[in-house]
């Protein structure tokens, strides 16, 4: 290689190497992790002015202060301790503004339990500058906050259901319920096509040490599947599906990856995860008879039997399957009249077309072709 070459080679990796860089500064600058309380030693986003500060007010209160990258919407995920009493209030104060607007009252849920919540303001109600504002009760119990700027993206949805409001960096896919800051909704129950998903809770119910939930069936199922979602589960308990007397086995529960700021990480809390998590398991569906079913589900801790911490349950669903209704033949159709005579002997006497002799061979057909000038340009 000569030493022209060689200098372009070099250059072009240096580039490739300077892009890449610029690439990842620009995605890691767009999501941001700050733990309270805060380690001034840790560096800060350019769209962040100094570190968070307490500012003067009623209650425990901590400040941001923000400058937004223009045209972005902000996805905001608190990690907090919900201890008896506390609240967690969202405001932003926008610069030149002597009032904030309150984004949520209180993303609270009253369990009592490490939980995990998400916000999205969107960028026409940043407006520019500001701070953001959190306020908790007597004691701002919160130990994480997450950063996110997003953006708008084309999305193709089935017309039948809503298109999800946001994913995260870390794949986490958030509907508009989960970052209003308003309160949980209940689930209704759906049936679409031959699948039926009866929702079985209205709110959060205690899991510990078990809770059992007694839904009516009017048919048996050719299929089932029992969800739900489960707060202040540790990591290395199970919670166990028993339908009418028999065990049916641990539900398979989520694990978020290691971006979710759930994951508390904390010495001697390695197991622990703030926020609900989704557990699934398949139901054998001669279980499930007409009528009264016992669902029972137990928390259990194969590591440390003596665990007694709270644990949650909400948005427990049964998922049916049925087959498809036999159809019935249709009567009312008219029958077709019989013929009212014989059929015309005279037109089997009719003559059969001539019989076409046996076509040439290929080689004796390409032949002629050649011979008659078909091949001549």
């Amino acid at each position: 290689m000569s030493k022209t070459s060689r200098f372009v080679f070099l250059v072009a990796c240096l580039i490739t190497v300077l892009t890449v860089q610029a690439v990842q500064a620009q995605s890691n600058d767009a999501v941001f992790t700050v733990d309270l309380p805060f380690d001034a030693g840790q560096p800060i986003p350019a769209w962040m002015h100094g570190p968070p500060v307490s500012p003067p007010g009623h209650g425990a209160r901590v400040a941001f202060r923000l400058s937004p990258p223009s045209g972005r919407d902000l996805l905001l995920q608190f990690v907090f301790e919900e201890a008896e009493g506390a609240a967690l209030r969202v405001e932003w104060l926008r610069d030149g503004s002597s009032t904030p607007v309150v984004i949520s009252h209180d993303l609270c849920e009253g369990l009592g339990v490490p939980n995990q919540r998400q916000l999205l303001i969107s960028a026409s109600n940043l407006g520019g500058n500001g701070t953001l504002l959190l306020q908790g009760g007597g004691k701002l119990n919160l130990n994480r906050v997450k950063f996110e700027w997003v953006s708008e993206r084309t999305m193709l949805a089935s017309s039948s259901r809503y298109v999800p409001v946001v994913v995260t960096a870390s794949r986490l896919t958030l509907m508009e319920a989960d970052v209003d800051g308003g309160p949980r909704l209940a689930l209704q129950d759906e049936w679409r096509d031959r699948v039926v998903r009866a929702a079985l809770t209205e709110k959060a119910e205690p899991l510990t040490p078990s809770l059992t939930l007694l839904p009516t069936l009017e048919q048996a199922p050719a299929q089932a599947r029992f969800e739900a979602l489960i707060a202040g589960v540790y990591l290395d308990q199970e919670v166990w599906l028993v339908v009418n007397d028999h065990e049916v086995g641990p539900l398979a529960i989520d694990v978020p990856t290691l971006e979710d700021p759930g994951h508390l990480g904390l010495a001697g809390r390695e197991t622990e995860f703030a926020g609900w998590r989704r557990g699934n398991i398949h139901v054998p569906a001669h279980l499930l008879l007409p009528g009264d079913n016992s669902v029972l589900l137990e928390l259990r801790s194969p590591v440390n039997a003596g665990y007694r911490n709270r644990a949650f349950l909400r948005d427990a669903v049964l998922e049916l399957s049925y087959p498809p209704p036999a159809r019935e033949p249709d009567l009312t159709m008219p029958v077709r009249d019989l013929p009212s005579s014989a059929p015309d002997e005279t037109a089997a006497d009719e003559s059969l077309p001539p019989v076409v002799s046996t076509p040439a061979a290929p080689g004796q057909v390409l032949q002629e072709f050649w011979n008659s000038g078909g091949g001549s340009l």
